[in-house]
């Protein structure tokens, strides 16, 4: 993991519950780096809804067109 973005993702984790607000993650390139920070914070569950990586682009429109 990286350091800067372990200390990102307690920054967002502590405004997420301080707001009572929750996240969803839609990745692509990151490859579900950004998901994986947020939920190594402990108490996740409190706001991580789900999240999703969409690797190539056929899936992406296809994901997106649904939405």
């Amino acid at each position: 993991m990286y350091p800067e973005m372990t200390t990102l993702a307690k920054n967002i984790s502590n405004l997420l519950n301080k707001n009572s607000q929750t996240i969803s993650i839609a990745e692509s390139s990151t490859g579900g780096l950004i998901s994986a920070h947020l939920l190594g914070v402990p108490g996740a569950s409190s706001y991580f809804i789900g999240g999703s990586i969409i690797y190539t682009r056929i899936p992406q429109k296809n994901f997106i067109k649904h939405q």
